[in-house]
This record gives structure tokens, sequence and C-alpha cells, in this order.
């Protein structure tokens, strides 16, 4: 199976990569002019061929687009931020099945040192997502925006469903799969508060569950789109 990178710029039927993925591509791939990758640009994928390598840019012709891939679900992932090993994780994880959206959230009990210093790290946890949106061989990148608090969250409108990631084991409403146009809301260690799990259910998030047991912040948001995504 050929590789996919994301293009950097597509003019016509030329296309360039740059940065680090032409470093990646020149250095460690060896790529050479005639050799042929998938490339990947605003949500279409090409079959290309390398028409000049640089170390830092490599050229491509188009030869032609390959089928259009499935369309995005339109599942969006607001989370509570976490300690950042298992949050980076995530973030890849849920790159790889196929997110379209992850929004940050400042939640009650998620630790304040961590949330201030979310912003400084966004850069990273994109470029994790990135190298997992290919690796994953996906056409597009999801979105990562930075916290927020949990208000800004619930007054946002959306076009689909809310749903509440729910730990009350009085909660019988169980996760149905492959239901598109859906956001789902996953707390902190700890969960949510009883008063933030009050506003997001006036503000009409459905709470849903996974079951009887605890899960990790990490294993519940990933268990929850992997019953969502297709």
């Amino acid at each position: 199976m050929r590789r996919r990178f994301f293009a950097d710029s597509v003019d016509g039927n030329q296309a360039w990569v740059e940065g680090a993925n032409a470093a990646h591509l020149a250095r460690v791939l060896r790529a050479q002019v005639g050799q042929q990758y998938e490339l990947a640009f605003a949500g279409r994928a090409y079959l290309a061929q390398v028409v000049a390598v640089q170390k830092d840019r490599v050229g491509f012709d188009l030869i032609e687009e390959l089928p259009p891939p499935p369309p995005s679900a339109g599942i969006e992932l607001n989370a509570a931020v976490f300690k950042f090993d298992r949050l980076e994780w995530m973030l890849e994880k849920a790159t790889e099945l196929g997110v379209s959206r992850i929004q940050l959230v400042a939640a009650e009990r998620s630790e304040p040192k961590l949330v201030a210093a979310a912003e400084k790290r966004l850069p990273r946890w994109r470029q994790i997502m990135f190298d997992a949106a290919q690796q994953s061989r996906r056409a597009e990148l999801p979105e990562l925006l930075p916290p927020c608090g949990l208000a800004a969250v619930l007054a946002r409108p959306f076009p689909g469903r809310s749903l509440l990631l729910s730990e009350d084991p009085e909660t019988t409403t169980m996760l149905a799969p492959g239901q598109p146009s859906t956001r789902l809301l996953a707390g902190p260690e700890g969960g949510f508060t009883g008063a933030e799990s009050a506003a997001a259910q006036a503000a009409c998030w459905q709470p849903v569950s996974l079951g009887p047991r605890i899960l990790r912040c990490e294993t519940a948001a990933l268990a929850a789109l992997a019953r969502l995504l297709p």
C-alpha cells in the first residue's frame, strides 16, 4: 500500500510537500524522481509522482484523483483537560478513529495548572494529530481547539445531537452506535460535578452511558468514539 502524505500546497496538477514531511520523504524514505505516493489536500486524495526532491521541499505531479473517501461522520469530541501524557494518547487515537473536531474543556475538576499549560502544548498536540491522520490515511485533518469554559461549550449551537458521557449509575440510556452529526462531552478525572452535569442537561445534552464500569478519561472518550464512528 502506498504511503500517504498531506500536501502543503496544490496548484493545478502540481503539489508540494514541505518542512518535516519533506525531510522524512527525502532523508528517511529516500524519495526519488519517478516514485509514486498518495497525497491528501483539502479533503481530496491523489495519486502523485515525485518530480523534484530537496531536503525541505518535494515536488509532485498529480496523476489522478483517487476515489473520494467516505464522508466525514461529523463527530465532535469535547474533552475536559486531564494529565497530558494520557491526553496526548487520546488525541492520537481519536484522530485515527476519525474524529472531526476536538474541543478541550476547562472543567471544574480539571487541574488549573494543566489548563494554563495547555495553550503552549497546542502546537505539539496538533503535530501528534497531523502524524496520526497521515498514518491512518485520512484525507483531512481534525481541528483541535484550545481549552474554554464549559459554559461556552454548552452555549455553542450545533446542528446534530449533543451527548453527555455520564458516570451516573442511574443513567440507563446506553450510547448507541453509528449516529452521525453528534458531539460528545467527556469529563475529567473524577467526572463532571453535579452542577456541571445539571447545566449540561439543562442545555439539552442527553446523558448516555457506556455501561457499569468506571473508565479512565481517555478510555471512556475513545470507547464512545469507537461506538459512534463508522
